[in-house]
């Protein structure tokens, strides 16, 4: 009987389980899109959150948008010059947007955003990305002046960003502690309608939304009434769950299951070349990590060919340098040849000249993901091969970002994502210590030669600037990088008119469920 019970228990909570995730609206009518999101937001709140969540990017409409080409196009802002001195940047805005809350959009809006970010006392991450504001300048309701420290030619992909979207002025004194959390009011084509931690986040459709930028072909209301953001960490879950209809869309698809999907008629791959970098790297503010030479030796260590094989079943390519080669203009082509080449007796002859012959014992830390754990254990393996004794230490996603920030990291293995060579920034900038640089890179010259790339009059100098901060990191062995991924989606066929986006699908673009 006990045996009966267990069994009939084990059914009902596995009923239940299908039910909840097939997400079914009460309204048969209501077309409701359903993703699957391996962690969840940490706050919903553009200005103080670190880690973006996609339901931000439709909540918040920004000044400049990107279109399929991934070229800056408006948005808020119609149009934009700039002074001949590249100081003065002025945004001539939209006069028809109205915030989620009803409230009519002007240049307040963007003066309280930008302001808010840029004051220490928000404690912004962002706020660094921003630097080279001095000033935001209110002409009239429509046009504003963004005044510069200095010429800035990546001012407009910093405007273009989930960082950057615009809030309603002074939203932390209308709404308080509840602000990013229970109550988020943007412009974009979805509202926000809650939040689960840890389980989900929804959104529904903006039905007054008419102000698309003019690259989309829905320039209106999104035609999907319903987005429903699902937490599913396990992997095998959200597989399993795109098989059977109970999420209809998964990003970042791991290798491993793309066979398996594509075996399966319900459902399409769509792949591109990521703006992604994964990498092994090491706290090098404490030893041996601040000697070079180890350094060294740690990126003769890896065998970045056989991870590539074995981890992401061929579908990937060698990493050579700090950047993806899909960042055509910022990329250093020249990686190839400084990198470090696959050499396990020149990564022991380094050891030993660092005054560690027998080797060494070290922790090696990752996410518990199915990536990231069997990437830890090819380079576990390969590490020993020279000397370097390993264990591991896995996390959930949310326990490694507080790990990490708590600095006790030894080895540890990320990956980043970002369009823009200022991530460089984001992880390698000694202001950036503790957090986002957990590598604790605390090094003058890369200080120096990142601000003056930042800062350099146009965007051709800004370019070569960064190129030269890729050979310098790659000299200085700051990093291991090893593998750059490729970008995978799967959609079910109920996902109709799926548009493929080089950052971030554009959900009010068009995009339709078949509910028959």
């Amino acid at each position: 009987m006990k045996k009966i019970l267990k069994v009939l228990s084990v059914l009902i909570v596995a009923l239940s389980l299908v039910a909840c995730s097939n997400n079914v609206p009460t309204d048969s009518s209501e077309k409701v899109l359903t993703i699957g999101y391996d962690r969840d937001a940490e706050l919903l709140d553009t200005i103080k959150t670190a880690w973006y969540s996609d339901a931000l990017i439709y909540i918040h409409d920004r000044l400049v948008t990107r279109d399929y080409d991934f070229s800056y196009q408006p948005g808020l802002a119609k149009s934009w010059e700039t002074s001949d001195d590249g100081i003065t940047w002025r945004f001539v805005l939209r006069d028809d947007v109205t915030f989620h809350d009803g409230s009519e959009f002007t240049s307040e809006d963007v003066k309280w955003t930008l302001d808010t970010i840029l004051d220490p006392e928000t404690g912004s991450p962002f706020m660094g990305d921003l630097a080279s504001i001095k000033s935001v300048e209110i002409i009239d309701d429509y046009t504003i002046d963004i005044i510069l420290n200095y010429p800035f030619p990546n001012l407009l992909f910093n405007l273009s960003t989930t960082a950057s979207g615009i809030h309603p002025a002074n939203a932390y004194e209308t709404y308080g502690d509840d602000y990013g959390k229970r109550v988020i009011i943007g412009s974009g084509p979805y509202k926000f309608e809650g939040w689960v931690s840890g389980d989900r986040t929804v959104l529904v459709r903006n039905e007054d939304y008419a102000w698309g930028p003019d690259w989309m072909e829905n320039q209106g209301p999104a035609l999907i009434d319903k987005i429903i953001m699902k937490v599913l960490p396990e992997e095998n879950s959200r597989i399993m769950e795109l098989e059977v209809g109970g999420i209809q869309i998964l990003r970042n698809v791991p290798e491993i299951y793309v066979d398996q999907l594509n075996e399966n008629d319900e459902v399409s791959i769509y792949q591109e070349p990521a703006t992604k970098l994964g990498y092994l790297a090491y706290a090098t503010d404490k030893e041996p990590f601040n000697d070079i030479k180890v350094r060294q030796a740690l990126n003769h260590a890896i065998n970045k060919e056989d991870v590539i094989q074995f981890v992401f079943t061929g579908m990937g390519e060698v990493a050579h340098g700090y950047l993806p080669p899909a960042l055509s203009d910022e990329y250093l082509q020249e990686s190839v040849d400084l990198a470090y080449d696959f050499n396990p007796q020149k990564a022991k002859d380094l050891l030993t000249e660092a005054g560690y012959p027998d080797g060494l014992t070290l922790s090696l830390s990752a996410d518990n993901s199915s990536k990231m754990s069997k990437l830890a254990e090819i380079v576990q393996v390969q590490l020993k091969e020279v000397g370097i004794e390993t264990e591991i230490r896995l996390y959930d996603s949310s326990s490694y970002a507080d790990f990490l920030r708590q600095g006790e990291q030894e080895l540890f293995i990320n990956e980043y994502s970002w369009p823009n060579a200022d991530i460089i920034d984001w992880f390698l900038l000694s202001e950036r210590i503790p957090y986002p640089n957990h590598s604790k890179w605390n090094d003058p010259t890369t200080d120096e030669m990142i601000m003056d790339a930042a800062q350099s009059s146009s965007w051709e100098e800004r370019a070569q600037g960064y190129k030269e901060v890729q050979e310098y990191l790659i000299e200085q062995a700051v990093w291991v990088p090893i593998y750059i991924p490729m970008n995978t989606i799967a959609a079910r066929a109920e996902v109709t008119n799926f548009k493929y986006h080089p950052w971030m699908l554009q959900y009010n673009d068009g995009f339709d469920i078949d509910i028959e």
